[in-house]
C-alpha cells in the first residue's frame, strides 16, 4: 500500500469519523402495557415467568402478558417488595407491612401462615431459602422461619469491633446489648446462598460469616475478603463467588482465591452482581441507599457502560436481574420495566447509517470491517466500536484474497491500492489458477494480474448460459473450482467442465428439479469441497459433488422446505449459516441446530449477507441495517417455553359444543415466535393453535381422553409434551353401554326381521316356483294343442281347399269353350281358393308352437322373400346377426303379425318401389332385436295414397305387439326402410 494512499485514507477517516456507540436490543413496559403500577421493586425468574413486586400487588410476566395478584387474591398488603433469591420449589413473597406469603403455582393462589405474620416479618424486602429454612431481611432487620416446624425468630444483626476489625454479630429475639451500645450498632446487611451455605455480611462490617439456623458459625473465604466491607455476593459462571465492595468487584475461584479484581468508581458500592456467559459483569451500584444505577463491565477492556443511558430512562433503578438467557431486566422507581435482550449484540441502523439496505461486507485488515449500503461504503473498527465513511458511493462486493482487497462498483472497480479492475458492479464468484472470477449480469468474467505490468486484465468472458425455467438470462450466483464451474441462473443449475484452454463443456444440468418460478439465489461450495449448497426461493438443496454415485442427486433440506434462502456462509465451526427472508438458520452436517428471527434479537428478518470477522463475531446484514453477534461456541437451542395444563384432570359434558381448557404458557425468550400444538390421544396428529390461556376445542363423545400440549420458539426444540386427563360426561343415551345395548337390540331385531322375511320369501318363492311350473306345464299343453290344431286344420281345411281347387280346375277343363260365363265363375273359384289356401297356410304355420322361435320366423320371412322376388327382376339380399338369440322364443301371437308386416312391405316394394335391390336383415344391438327391410326404389312421400292401406295395416299389427316399435323411413329416389324393433328381454315385453 502506498504512503500517499494511506495519507489520503487517514485524512478521509479523520474527516468523516464518528463514534457509533453501543446500541442494544431493548424493550420497555409500563402500566399501559399491563403492569399494575410503574413503581416496581425486586424481580425473580421462576417457572419460565418473571415475578415482579410492585406498589399495587404482585405481577407475573410470561413473555407476552402481565397478570396481577392483589389483596383480593390473598395478599395482606399491596406493596410486594421482593422474593426469595434462589430457586426453590415455591415462590416466597415479602411485602411491606403484610408479612411473608407463599404462592401455590398449582392452585394459582397466594397463602400465608401465622408464623410468617409476626411483627418481625412485617417489613422484609427479600429472602433466601435452604432446606426448610427461610431467611428474610430488610436493610438492618432479619427474620428466620422454619417451614417444617412453622416457627420463626427475629434476628438482630449488629457490628462490634473485635480482633482489630468491625465484625458482624447476631442476637436471636433480643435487642442489641445496651452495655455495648457505644461500640455496637445495627447495620445494613445482605444474605446469599453459596456452596449449600447461607452467607451473611454487613455493609459496615468486614468479611463474610456463615449462618446456620439462628447462629453465626465461622468466617468464609477469610483470607481473600476478611478485611473487606462486603456489599454484594453472587455465584459466578465457573462456580466461584462474585464479591462486591466499595470501589471494586472481585472474582473468586470456588476455593476462595482471588482471580480478578475490577475497579469501579470509588464512591460506588455494588448491591447486585451477575456474571454473563461471555465473562462480562452486570452490577447494580449505589452512591447511597436511594440512588441506584446499573452498569455493564466488559471483562476484557474493563469498559463500563451505564445501562440507564442506553435505556434513556430518567428514573432511578429499583432492582436488576440477569435471567438464564443472559438478558438483563431492570425495574425502576416510576418508569416501569426494562429488558436488555442481549448485550453481545451490536446494531448499526438508521441512527448510524442513512440507508440501511446492506449490499456487501468483509474484513479488510485485522481491526477494520468494511460494508456497503446502497449509497455509501463504511468502515467499522472492531476494537473501538467506531464507524467511518470510506466512500460516498456504494460497492456491489468487497473481495478479500490472499494478495489483495477489491471493491466492485459502478464504472470504477478498484483494489485497496487503487488499482483499476476491469469489471463493473460485479459479484466475486471465486478464484482458481486462471484468475479471479466475477459475475456481471449475464456473463462471467475472469481477471488476472499481469506479472509484468502489475495491471489487472480481462482474460476471458463467458456468456450465453441457459436461462432455466424463468426467462431471464441473468446469472444469480456461481461457484468455482480448478476443474468445474457451477452456474445458477434464475431457474436452472448447471455444471461445466473447465479445460486448460478455457473451454467450458456442459456436464450436468438441474432444471426440472426446481418448481416453475423458483429462483436460485446463492450457490456455495463448503470448505471441505465435498458439498455444493444451493439456496433458492423455495428452500435449501445440496449436492455431493465428489461422490460419483450421488453427484447428480440434488437433495433438499426438509427443515427449510418452502423458505426463501437468500445467502449462505460457513463459519470456523464448519456450521452453515443460512440467511432467509424469515431470519437465520444454522446447520451442522445438514441438521438444523438453531434458528433466529427478530424475537431472538435480529435487527430484521430479511438477511442479505453473513460474514464472520477474525474476532469470531458474526456480522449479519439486513434490509434495515447491520448487526453482530458473538460466535465463540457452536450454536445450540435455548430452553423451550413452559407449556402445561392448569389442571391434571378436566371434566366436561357433551352438552357443550366447545370445550375450554385453561393452559399455562410462558416464554421469556422469543415469545413473539412461539408455536403451540395439542393432540388428543398419543397416536393422533399434533394440531397447531394460536397463543391463548384457554384452549378451545370442539367437544368429543363421552369418555376419557389423554390430552397433550407442547410448545417451541424459533430458537428452541419442542417442549416435553405435558399430559392431562379429559373426562367428558354425557346423557345416558350417549354412553357406550347404552349405545351397545341399543346396537345389540337392533342386531337382534334385524336378525329376527331377516329370518321372518327369509321365511316369507321362501314361501313366495315356492309359490312362484309352483306358478312357474304350472305355467310351464300350461305352455307345454298349449304348444301341444297348437300343434294338434295346426295339424288338424292343415289336414281338414287344407285338404278341403285343395280338393275345391282341383274340382274347379277339372270343371273348367270340361266346359272350356262351351260356356264362357260358367268358365269365368270357375276361374274365380279356383283363384280365390288358392289365395285362401295361401293365407290359411300362414295362419296354420303360426299356430304351431315350434314356429315361435326368432330364427324360424326370420327364416320363414327370408324364404318367402326369395320365392317372391325370384320371379321379379329384383335382387334379394339377407343378413342375419343374432347368434346369441337364435333360439329366442317370441310370444305365440307375434310370429303371424311380424310375417304379415314384412309380407305387406314386400308386396308394396313389388308394386310401387321400382327397386332393383331389396335387403332383409335381423341384427341384435344393445339388447334389442331389429328386423328390417330396405329397398333402393323411388321412395314415397306422406301424400302418396298408393301405400295408405298397407301402412295402416302395418301400424295396426305393430300395436298388437307389446313394446315393439315400427319405424318407416323413406326419401324420394333413395328408397324406403321399414323396421320392427323390440327388446330381447321378454320379461319387459310381456
Amino acid at each position: 500500500m502506498s504512503i500517499k494512499f494511506l495519507r489520503i485514507l487517514l485524512l478521509l477517516l479523520l474527516t468523516f469519523h464518528f463514534c457509533s456507540g453501543q446500541k442494544m436490543f431493548t424493550h420497555h413496559w409500563t402500566k399501559k402495557d399491563g403492569l399494575p403500577h410503574n413503581f416496581l421493586y425486586h424481580l425473580k425468574e421462576a417457572n419460565g415467568k418473571l415475578w415482579i413486586g410492585t406498589d399495587d400487588g404482585l405481577s407475573t410476566f410470561n413473555g407476552k402478558e402481565f397478570k396481577t395478584y392483589s389483596t383480593q387474591d390473598g395478599l395482606n398488603s399491596e406493596f410486594v417488595i421482593g422474593f426469595n433469591q434462589n430457586n426453590t420449589d415455591s415462590i416466597y413473597m415479602f411485602t411491606w407491612r403484610g408479612g411473608v406469603h407463599v404462592f401455590n403455582e398449582e392452585l394459582d393462589t397466594i397463602q400465608t401462615y401465622p408464623f410468617m405474620q409476626k411483627k418481625g416479618a412485617k417489613k422484609l424486602h427479600q429472602g433466601v431459602k435452604i432446606g426448610n429454612e427461610l431467611y428474610g431481611w430488610q436493610w438492618s432487620s432479619a427474620f428466620y422461619m422454619n417451614l417444617k416446624e412453622q416457627k420463626s425468630h427475629k434476628l438482630n444483626f449488629y457490628s462490634h469491633r473485635q480482633n482489630g476489625k468491625e465484625e458482624i454479630f447476631l442476637r436471636k429475639d433480643k435487642p442489641i446489648p445496651f452495655y455495648n451500645s457505644k461500640s455496637s450498632r445495627s447495620i445494613s446487611l445482605g444474605l446469599n446462598r453459596f456452596q449449600n451455605k447461607i452467607l451473611v455480611y454487613g455493609f459496615d462490617t468486614q468479611g463474610i460469616r456463615i449462618i446456620d439456623g439462628t447462629s453465626l458459625k465461622g468466617n468464609f473465604f477469610e483470607e481473600a475478603v476478611g478485611n473487606l466491607i462486603i456489599s454484594a455476593t453472587n455465584i459466578s459462571k465457573n462456580g466461584g463467588l462474585l464479591v462486591g465492595s466499595k470501589g471494586q468487584i472481585l472474582l473468586l475461584s470456588p476455593e476462595g482465591d482471588i482471580e480478578k479484581t475490577i475497579k469501579i468508581n470509588d464512591n460506588l458500592f455494588p448491591t447486585k452482581l451477575y456474571q454473563l456467559n461471555n465473562g462480562n459483569i452486570v452490577a447494580a451500584v449505589n452512591e447511597n441507599n436511594h440512588k441506584q444505577r446499573n452498569i455493564l463491565i466488559n471483562s476484557k477492556t474493563l469498559k463500563i457502560t451505564y445501562l440507564e443511558k442506553i435505556l434513556n430512562t430518567k428514573s432511578f433503578s429499583s432492582s436488576i436481574l440477569v435471567d438464564k438467557q443472559d438478558r438483563i431486566w431492570i425495574t425502576t422507581q416510576g418508569d416501569g420495566l426494562y429488558l436488555i435482550e442481549d448485550t453481545d449484540f451490536k446494531y448499526l441502523g438508521i441512527d448510524e447509517i442513512d440507508v440501511t439496505h446492506v449490499l456487501s461486507i468483509n474484513q479488510i485488515d485485522s481491526v477494520n470491517l468494511a460494508f456497503s449500503t446502497t449509497n455509501r461504503l463504511y468502515q467499522y473498527n472492531l476494537k473501538t466500536d467506531s464507524l467511518s465513511i470510506l466512500r460516498e458511493y456504494p460497492v456491489k462486493d468487497i473481495v478479500k484474497t490472499e494478495e489483495n482487497i477489491f471493491f466492485t462498483s459502478y464504472g470504477h472497480s478498484y483494489s485497496i491500492n487503487n488499482d483499476s479492475i476491469p469489471v463493473n458492479w460485479s459479484i466475486f464468484a471465486g478464484k482458481n489458477q486462471f484468475g479471479d472470477w466475477y459475475i456481471e449480469e449475464d456473463s462471467i468474467k475472469v481477471v488476472q494480474q499481469n506479472p509484468m505490468s502489475k495491471k489487472f486484465e480481462m482474460v476471458k468472458v463467458f456468456q450465453n448460459f441457459p436461462k432455466g425455467n424463468i426467462k431471464q438470462s441473468k446469472i444469480s450466483s456461481a461457484a468455482i473450482t480448478d476443474t468445474t464451474i457451477w452456474v445458477a441462473t434464475k431457474g436452472a443449475l448447471l455444471s461445466y467442465a473447465l479445460s486448460e484452454n478455457f473451454k467450458l463443456d456442459l456436464k450436468d444440468s438441474w432444471i426440472q428439479n426446481f418448481k416453475n418460478g423458483e429462483r436460485i439465489n446463492y450457490v456455495y461450495i463448503d470448505k471441505s469441497g465435498v458439498l455444493l449448497w444451493v439456496g433458492t426461493s423455495e428452500g435449501l438443496y445440496f449436492l455431493h459433488i465428489k461422490d460419483q454415485k450421488e453427484k447428480n442427486k440434488l437433495r433438499k433440506v426438509l427443515s427449510l422446505d418452502g423458505v426463501n434462502c437468500t445467502t449462505l456462509y460457513q463459519d470456523h465451526f464448519d456450521q452453515l449459516w443460512v440467511g432467509t427472508n424469515e431470519g437465520l438458520s444454522v446447520l451442522k452436517n445438514g441438521t438444523l441446530k438453531r434458528q433466529y428471527n427478530t424475537s431472538s434479537g435480529l435487527i430484521n428478518d430479511q438477511i442479505t449477507r453473513i460474514f464472520e470477522s477474525s474476532d469470531h463475531q458474526l456480522w449479519i446484514s439486513t434490509l434495515q441495517g447491520i448487526m453482530s453477534m458473538p460466535n465463540h461456541k457452536e450454536a445450540s437451542t435455548i430452553p423451550p417455553p413452559h407449556v402445561s395444563w392448569k389442571k391434571k384432570i378436566y371434566n366436561s359434558h357433551s352438552k357443550f359444543s366447545i370445550l375450554e381448557l385453561p393452559i399455562k404458557i410462558s416464554a421469556l425468550s422469543e415469545m413473539e415466535s412461539i408455536k403451540l400444538q395439542y393432540k388428543i390421544s398419543k397416536a393422533s396428529d399434533w394440531i397447531n393453535f394460536q397463543y391463548t390461556d384457554v384452549l378451545k376445542i370442539t367437544n368429543k363423545e363421552p369418555g376419557q381422553y389423554d390430552i397433550y400440549v407442547r410448545g417451541k420458539t424459533i430458537g428452541s426444540d419442542w417442549s416435553t409434551p405435558v399430559i392431562s386427563s379429559l373426562n367428558i360426561e354425557g346423557y345416558f343415551w350417549e354412553h357406550t353401554l347404552f349405545k351397545g345395548g341399543i346396537f345389540f337390540l337392533i342386531i337382534i331385531s334385524l336378525i329376527y326381521s331377516s329370518n321372518y322375511k327369509i321365511k316369507k320369501e321362501k314361501i313366495k318363492t315356492n309359490e312362484l316356483k309352483e306358478i312357474i311350473r304350472e305355467r310351464a306345464e300350461a305352455q307345454k299343453k298349449l304348444a301341444r294343442v297348437r300343434t294338434e290344431i295346426a295339424q288338424d286344420f292343415h289336414d281338414e281345411m287344407g285338404n278341403k281347399l285343395a280338393s275345391i281347387t282341383v274340382l274347379a280346375d277339372l270343371a273348367s277343363l270340361k266346359l272350356k269353350g262351351k260356356d264362357i260365363e260358367t268358365e269365368k265363375i270357375l276361374f274365380r273359384i279356383e283363384t280365390q281358393s288358392k289365395l285362401l289356401y295361401s293365407g290359411t297356410r300362414d295362419f296354420i304355420w303360426s299356430i304351431d308352437a315350434k314356429n315361435d322361435e326368432l330364427s324360424v320366423i326370420y327364416d320363414y320371412i327370408k324364404d318367402f322373400g326369395e320365392d317372391f322376388f325370384d320371379e321379379l327382376e329384383i335382387r334379394y339380399h339377407s343378413k342375419k346377426e343374432i347368434s346369441k338369440n337364435e333360439n329366442l322364443v317370441l310370444p305365440h301371437s307375434w310370429s303371424l303379425q311380424i310375417v304379415f308386416i314384412f309380407k305387406e312391405a314386400m308386396t308394396n316394394i313389388a308394386k310401387y318401389a321400382k327397386a332393383t335391390h331389396v335387403y332383409l336383415s335381423i341384427i341384435e344391438e344393445k339388447g334389442n332385436i331389429k328386423i328390417a327391410i330396405k329397398d333402393n326404389g323411388i321412395g314415397m312421400n306422406n301424400t302418396d295414397s298408393k301405400h295408405g292401406n298397407g301402412l295402416k295395416n302395418m301400424h295396426s299389427r305393430i300395436k298388437k305387439l307389446a313394446n315393439a316399435t315400427l319405424s318407416i323411413e323413406s326419401k324420394e329416389n333413395e328408397g324406403t326402410s321399414i323396421s320392427v324393433t323390440f327388446s330381447s328381454n321378454f320379461n319387459n315385453n310381456l
